[in-house]
C-alpha cells in the first residue's frame, strides 16, 4: 500500500493524504460548531405601546420622550439599535434575548415600521407596527414663577412654545421682572437665596401634561406628589416653579361674601389677592366685618373652588394681599357666568 517513496497506493504522499483526511473531517465539525454557536438572527413578534415612567425619562437624558414601545421576539442583544420609520429612536433598552424597550422621541403622527439594526445592517423589521396618533393632551393651569431668566427676556402674555413638544405651554399672564431667588426648605423653615444677574417673573401658564405617564398629570417627569414649589423644565429650557394648579379652562366669575374673623387695619376696596392672574379675588365692598369680593372660581366635585378653597356657606376663606392676610367664613356665593347653574 505504501511504496519505498512513501506514496499511498503509489499515487499519494502519505503526509498529504493525512492532511486531506483531517481537512475533510474538520469541514462537518466546523459547520456543526457554527450552527451550534452562531448568534440567533433577531426577530420581532410583537410591538406594544406602554406607559413612560420617570426611569425612562432619566434614560432619555432630557430629550423629548413621546412614547415607549415594548418589543418582544427573539435574538435580541444589547448592541442593537432601532428606528421608527426614518426616525432614529432615543434608545434600545435590552432586557433579555426575548424582550426590549424602545424609547421614541418626537415623531409626527402616522404609522411606521419598527426596524432593528446591528451596526448599519438591518436585521429585523415589523411593518406598520408603530401607530403614532395625534392626541389632545391633558393640560393644567399652573401658577408660580418663571425663574432664572435673563434681564433682557421678552416673555409676555400670549407667548406659546412648540405645541407638539411634551410640556408645551402658553402664558396667560405674567408679572414684572424682579431679582431671581433660589428657595431652600428645611422642615417648615424657608430661606430664599438671591441668584446674581438673573430675574424671575410671577406667571400663570396653561401647560400640557406628559403623555404617556404613570400619573394623572406629570410635567417634565415631575408628578404633583410633593409640597410646592415644584420645579419643572419647560420647552425652551424655561425653569418654572409651580406654586398652585387648577383646571385648564378659564375660571368662572363669582361674587363671594365673607364674614371676617379679625379685619386687618388698612383694608380697603380694590385690594387684590397676591396672584398674577385675572382670577385673583378683589374686594369690591366692605361693610363692617363683612367683605364682598369678585373672584375667578373653578368647578370641582364638591362645588366651586377658589385657589383650592371650597366656596360654600360655612367654609373658610383666606385672602392674601401684599399688605395683609385676612381670613373668615363664607356666608354667600353668587355665580356671574352666563348659563352657569
Amino acid at each position: 500500500m505504501i511504496d519505498r517513496n512513501g506514496r499511498l497506493f503509489g499515487r499519494f504522499n502519505l503526509i498529504d493524504a493525512a492532511a486531506v483526511a483531517v481537512v475533510l473531517f474538520l469541514i462537518p465539525v466546523g459547520y456543526a460548531t457554527y450552527l451550534l454557536f452562531r448568534p440567533a438572527r433577531p426577530a420581532i413578534e410583537s410591538v406594544t405601546r406602554v406607559e413612560v415612567t420617570a426611569e425612562e425619562r432619566r434614560v432619555a437624558g432630557g430629550s423629548m420622550l413621546s412614547a415607549k414601545l415594548k418589543v418582544r421576539g427573539n435574538g435580541f442583544n444589547p448592541l442593537l439599535r432601532a428606528r421608527v420609520g426614518d426616525h432614529e429612536t432615543l434608545g434600545f433598552v435590552f432586557e433579555n434575548p426575548n424582550s426590549a424597550d424602545v424609547l421614541v422621541g418626537l415623531v409626527p403622527a402616522g404609522r411606521y415600521d419598527l426596524i432593528l439594526y446591528d451596526g448599519v445592517q438591518e436585521v429585523a423589521r415589523a411593518r406598520d407596527a408603530v401607530d403614532m396618533q395625534p392626541r389632545v393632551p391633558t393640560s393644567v393651569r399652573a401658577y408660580g414663577w418663571l425663574t432664572l431668566l435673563t434681564p433682557t427676556n421678552e416673555l409676555k402674555a400670549g407667548f406659546a412654545s412648540d405645541p407638539n413638544a411634551p410640556g408645551a405651554f402658553r402664558i396667560i399672564s405674567i408679572g414684572e421682572p424682579r431679582p431671581a431667588r433660589s428657595r431652600l426648605m428645611v422642615g417648615d423653615v424657608v430661606a430664599d437665596l438671591p441668584v446674581k444677574d438673573l430675574v424671575e417673573r410671577a406667571a400663570e401658564l396653561v401647560v400640557n401634561c406628559d403623555w404617556p405617564s404613570a400619573f394623572p398629570c406629570a410635567i417634565g417627569g415631575q408628578a404633583f406628589s410633593q409640597p410646592p414649589p415644584i420645579t419643572v423644565m419647560l420647552p425652551g429650557s424655561y425653569v418654572f416653579q409651580i406654586e398652585e394648579i387648577g383646571p385648564p379652562a378659564p375660571p368662572a366669575k363669582a361674587t363671594v361674601r365673607v364674614q371676617l374673623t379679625n379685619p386687618p387695619a388698612g383694608m380697603r376696596r380694590g385690594d387684590r389677592d397676591d396672584l398674577t392672574s385675572a382670577r385673583a379675588a378683589e374686594i369690591t365692598a366692605i361693610d363692617g366685618q363683612t367683605i364682598t369680593l369678585i373672584a375667578g372660581v373653578d368647578e370641582s366635585r364638591e362645588g366651586w373652588r377658589y385657589r383650592g378653597q371650597l366656596l360654600a356657606p360655612g367654609s373658610q376663606f383666606t385672602i392674601k394681599t401684599p399688605g395683609y392676610i385676612a381670613a373668615g367664613t363664607v356666608i354667600g356665593v353668587a355665580l356671574e357666568s352666563k348659563g352657569t347653574p
